[in-house]
């Protein structure tokens, strides 16, 4: 596991022994994350709140970090993780901005397609419907979550899907009324490339294009498949993704509705993919066709045993 500097202990003493810090979650590029109890919120009221403890590295990240709490404060929704608390404390010498957004109980997906393989239709289509959601949700604020990948998607034991790490999104600026909503750029010149995860960019992410949200409409019809196939439907290789994949033709035991919608997802064209105000309510559809469908097999099986 990669080496950081924060100790449990430096934590909580840097926290005023607000928080309990428990063992580590994550470490990647900006920071590291603990799972820990906060016993008293910064004005010392008693709480209990479990939190997951995101400590950034960096203090370059500032600026990036700051759209992530500005954009978290102002949206609460169910598939995205609520914010609790944020600010600074002194760890290691380190200056060190912090954020604790609620815990989710359950698995990532990627844990959950490590021990369980493949999933099935029923099993994604909630998946897809959260994850859309979220997708959707962040739009409204011309926010783009640009990381969207199994490890980002927790799964609730209550069996609903939530959209975590926000860490790299892009947020989109207002320019003066009535003029519409203009994307920034998407990552700066000195950088060799795009933020975000290998093998989940969307094509135009992957070229460092400005985004919108049809970059994660993409990256999802890509996790949604690779949870369909059981492993990732090109192996990680960004360059078969250059001009779009398909669903259809991969012999998956799904349903022509849910083959149709992830073509469209995966176009390589963003604005074939559909509108991400609509996707959520298409696979709760599916999922409701399903379960009917189902139904009706459960009732005529029963009347031909009686």
């Amino acid at each position: 596991m990669t080496s950081h500097p924060f100790e449990p202990a430096q934590i909580e003493a840097a926290l005023g022994g607000r928080y309990s810090i428990g063992p580590e979650i994550a470490v990647g590029g900006q920071g590291v994350v603990f799972r820990a109890t906060r016993n008293r919120r910064p004005d010392h009221t008693a709480t209990n709140d479990v939190v997951a403890l995101k400590l950034h590295f960096y203090p370059g990240q500032a600026r990036r970090v700051q759209r992530e709490i500005t954009a978290m404060e102002s949206l609460l929704h169910p598939s995205l993780a609520r914010l609790i608390e944020h600010g600074y404390c002194d760890v290691a010498l380190r200056h060190t901005r912090y954020i604790a957004y609620e815990f989710i109980e359950g698995l990532s997906l990627k844990q959950r397609l490590k021990i369980g393989g493949r999933l099935l239709e029923s099993e994604v289509l909630p998946i897809g419907r959260d994850i859309s959601a979220a997708i959707a949700a962040l739009w409204s604020r011309r926010i783009v979550h640009g990381d969207i990948k199994p490890s980002n998607i927790m799964l609730r034991d209550t069996g609903e899907a939530v959209l975590i790490d926000l860490g790299i999104l892009r947020c989109f600026e207002e320019d003066s009324a009535p003029r519409p909503l203009r994307p920034v750029d998407h990552f700066a010149p000195e950088q060799i490339r795009p933020w975000g995860t290998v093998g989940y960019f969307s094509p135009e992410q992957a070229r460092g294009e400005r985004l919108t949200c049809a970059s994660d409409i993409f990256s999802l019809g890509v996790v949604m498949l690779e949870c369909l196939q059981g492993r990732h439907p090109t192996n990680y290789d960004q360059r078969a993704l250059a001009e779009g994949i398909q669903a259809s033709g991969r012999g998956l035991d799904v349903s022509t509705g849910l083959l149709s919608v992830l073509d469209q997802m995966l176009s390589a064209i963003p604005r074939s993919r559909g509108r991400v105000t609509k996707l959520s309510g298409y696979f709760q559809m599916l999922q409701q066709r399903l379960e009917d469908e189902f139904a009706r097999g459960a009732g005529t099986s029963r009347k031909a045993r009686s």
